[in-house]
């Protein structure tokens, strides 16, 4: 075949597999006679997963462009509460916390039913070098708690702003360059295919960039594109929207465009437990809080993941759980900093009364409704024969306790959808895998935008994990150091 006519061919090609994407700015460009600027690697997005392999990048050698479209930084890392799950740390040993890499691997497939068990492998293996490496850098962790699915505490509590400022740092130090207001709009391939460069757009003009090594995909997910949701995850379409601005699903089109496998797109769900006033989360079912609708009726077991309370709160009038306890749990709560109440209580959306009926009443809802599911809870964990199945706080850890303790509380809570933890499918090494199990030369990702590990749920504190995790692979893949 010619060059020429093999040009003609990957054209008709590629121009097919973006039809698909049905988005012009997802479609593939030739490289062009000259470039405006050239490095070793671009990464798109400023996030956790793209900061991370623009630092590994900078520490391994490797020169350096990360492509920000929004005018500030990190994008949904920045809006979540840091959690970074890994077992075996420091901080489980100094709490006396019993962990493996065994049980972690078992509780995320189980968790994700239809996950990738190499690349759930992979994460696990990583996750506590590369805890490691961030704490040497200087990243603070402050804490360790537990989430969804996970049975002993691991979600390791870091300080988004703090983690990322540390890994900008060490990119700008060592030359790298962020470019904001500067969007990624289509990948550039050389003659076989190989992405080469990436076409960006900056105030209104062209911007065509080399990546000598390689580009990273790191532009997070699709949480604000109501095209993607409604294409491929309608149901999340009813959920409140909180996650990163420029979410759209940018990087996952790109790559879609060039042939990538897509996974776990049909799983994207909202996270149960924040007000919707105030958009700020308190997760105390995982303390024992007991959840009702707005007649007053109990509907889910409150263990369960807080995605999969997501669909069964949306399911509910007004799309509304109400979150009710006593002093008892009130106080252990406050403990726990993924369920903390401060912000409700300052802003008015803390309820508490001496009585149950009191704080129906207060809440707007059946006091005597509200009274008698209450009571039946309570009954109900006596004779070890919970209505709904409870037997746990959250995953079989800890037990739930009757809800007896004056004063008693409650918050209204719904379901929002933050992240949508899908998109092209990778590989161990981070490398994006086509639909026929190929690696599409030249193209790497890393975060919330991609597919495999997390499957049809997410356990608490993966999406962090996951991010620095596959951004730092991904850069040592580049480099050759895996």
């Amino acid at each position: 075949m010619t060059t020429t006519s093999r040009r003609s061919f990957l054209k008709l090609g590629l121009a097919a597999t973006a039809g698909g994407v049905g988005l012009a700015q997802a479609k593939p460009v030739f490289e062009p006679a000259s470039f405006d600027k050239e490095t070793d690697v671009v990464i798109i997005g400023t996030g956790a997963a793209g900061s991370s392999a623009a630092a590994r990048c900078s520490q391994l050698g490797l020169k350096v462009i990360v492509l920000e479209k929004m005018p500030v930084g990190g994008g949904s890392s920045v809006l979540c509460n840091g959690g970074f799950a890994v077992c075996c740390t420091d901080v489980q040993e100094r709490k006396r916390i019993k962990d493996s890499p065994e049980l972690f691997e078992k509780e995320l497939l189980t968790m994700g039913k239809v996950n990738d068990p190499e690349l759930v492998h992979t994460f696990v293996t990583a996750s506590l070098p590369t805890y490691k490496w961030m704490r040497g850098l200087g990243v603070e962790v402050n804490d360790v708690t537990t989430g969804a699915g996970m049975s002993v505490p691991r979600q390791h509590m870091t300080r988004p702003p703090q983690m990322l400022g540390i890994f900008r740092e060490i990119t700008e130090k060592a030359g790298g360059q962020y470019l904001f207001k500067t969007a990624a709009r289509r990948l550039i391939v050389n003659e076989e295919g190989r992405v080469t460069g990436v076409e960006a757009e900056s105030r209104g003009k062209k911007l065509s960039i080399r990546a000598r090594r390689g580009v990273v995909i790191a532009a997070g997910g699709w949480a604000r594109s109501e095209d993607l949701l409604r294409r491929f995850s309608p149901a999340a379409e009813k959920a409140l929207k909180l996650g990163g601005i420029g979410n759209s699903g940018d990087g996952s089109k790109m790559a879609w465009a060039l042939g990538a496998d897509l996974l776990d797109v049909s799983y994207t769900k909202a996270t149960y437990g924040f007000n919707p006033k105030t958009k700020t989360s308190a997760f105390v079912m995982y303390n024992g809080a007991m959840m009702v609708n707005l007649n007053g009726e109990r509907y889910a077991d409150e263990s369960r993941p807080y995605k999969e309370l997501g669909d069964m709160t949306l399911a509910q009038p007004e799309g509304i759980g109400v979150q009710i306890y006593d002093a008892a749990i009130h106080e252990e709560a406050q403990k726990d900093p993924l369920a903390r109440t401060d912000t409700l209580k300052k802003n008015g959306e803390l309820y508490s009364a001496d009585t149950i009926e009191g704080l129906a009443k207060a809440m707007g809802l059946p006091a005597d409704k509200l009274a008698a599911t209450v009571r039946a809870y309570n009954e109900g964990l006596a004779k070890g024969a919970d209505a709904f199945g409870r037997t746990s706080l959250s995953a079989g850890n800890g037990k739930p306790a009757p809800i007896v303790k004056a004063p008693f509380y409650g918050f209204r809570a719904t379901a929002v959808l933050l992240s949508t933890y899908c998109g092209p499918k990778i590989d161990s090494q981070a490398r994006v895998i086509n639909i026929f199990g190929e690696p599409i030369e030249g193209l790497w990702a890393a975060g919330e935008g991609t597919g495999g590990l997390h499957g049809a749920a997410y356990m608490s504190g993966t999406s962090v994990g996951k991010a620095v995790v596959f951004g730092k692979i991904a850069a040592e893949s580049i480099a050759g150091k895996q």
